[in-house]
């Protein structure tokens, strides 16, 4: 690895674990394209799109790209989520570092993206549920999952692609396939999810929502 491409966080790393060998990538809501950089630099991907909604991370990619010697392989674009990308020019799709919501509404707003061809790499910094519920109920499996650690929290990384038609439990909205993992990461995520439906689940029983109290504790017991 040229040592001008900078070392990735881990969210990052586990994101590009998952990216397919010789790949053409796009990365939304890049940040300096430091994804898109190592990258293409390591040969992984054989080109990429950087993309935000704002100028500024744009100009910063940009410069990044160029420090790189990578303008010609890297293009850098603004645009809102998916829109300014060709489907026809990518392969695997990395939204990274957004809110669950945010990330269900740019797969959204992009129907070309249920189709087989692509791979899906998320990473919801809050809300994943809500995430999973938009795979699930739009036809989207979520073929790997992982947990990580990353500035003194833990995330979940999840790898997906359409199917067409996918079952799922009330638990697996809130674990995905991390139900049931041996890893350190993965029991933290899931224990803190835990906790966070316990809580929840009292807040609605003194508010008077038995029936989601009930739901919210039933989920929490699934995940163990």
């Amino acid at each position: 690895m040229n040592s001008k491409a900078s070392q990735l966080s881990p969210r990052l790393a586990l994101c590009a674990s998952y990216v397919r060998q010789g790949s053409v990538v796009a990365d939304i809501g890049t940040d300096h394209a430091l994804l898109p950089v190592w990258l293409v630099r390591s040969g992984r991907a054989v080109r990429a799109v950087a993309s935000d909604i704002n100028e500024g991370p744009i100009e910063r990619a940009r410069l990044n790209v160029s420090r790189n010697d990578l303008n010609d392989r890297i293009s850098t674009i603004v645009a809102d989520g998916l829109a300014g990308i060709d489907p026809t020019q990518v392969d695997d799709i990395v939204i990274a570092g957004m809110g669950g919501d945010l990330i269900a509404a740019i797969l959204g707003a992009a129907p070309w993206t249920k189709d087989s061809r692509y791979r899906l790499i998320l990473q919801p910094m809050s809300h994943a549920e809500r995430l999973r519920e938009y795979l699930f109920t739009s036809g989207f499996a979520i073929e790997q999952e992982q947990a990580v650690r990353d500035s003194g929290r833990v995330y979940s990384v999840m790898c997906a692609s359409y199917t067409g038609s996918v079952s799922h439990t009330d638990a697996m909205l809130y674990g995905g396939l991390l139900i049931g993992s041996e890893d350190d990461s993965a029991r933290e995520y899931l224990e803190r999810t835990v906790n966070s439906l316990r809580v929840r689940a009292a807040g609605l029983r003194a508010a008077g929502d038995e029936q989601g109290a009930l739901r919210c504790e039933d989920i929490a017991q699934a995940l163990g």
